[in-house]
């Protein structure tokens, strides 16, 4: 389990660093609607599972046979990728947040 240990690291920190920065352009062009943005951006690497899942299920599985363990892959493949939207997409939002809040937490107010 080290191996995936290392890649769900890899993948929370890269999460983090895209919403963060995606973030600061975005404050930079003074467009301050980031809320929902931020969650869509952390929340695209399960964009990424899904077609590669499908692509594994044709390059690698060609040999499921029947029409059932298709559609059972496929709705498996569906719930993993929408909870790994909802897991990436929070993580992405929480970190933008916390990166908001500290960048305003410095500004002083005259």
């Amino acid at each position: 389990f080290g191996f995936l240990a290392l890649v769900a690291a890899l993948t929370l920190i890269i999460t983090i660093e895209v919403s963060i920065v995606c973030t600061y352009v975005q404050l930079c062009a003074e467009d301050y609607l980031w809320w929902w943005r931020s969650y869509h951006r952390g929340g695209s690497v399960a964009a990424y599972v899904a077609i590669y899942s499908v692509g594994f299920l044709f390059n690698t599985l060609h040999n499921l046979s029947g029409f059932v363990p298709v559609v059972l892959y496929l709705a498996y493949t569906g719930l993993m990728a929408w909870c790994m939207f909802l897991a990436s997409g929070t993580i992405g939002f929480l970190s933008s947040y916390l990166f908001t809040y500290k960048i305003f937490e410095s500004v002083k107010a005259d």
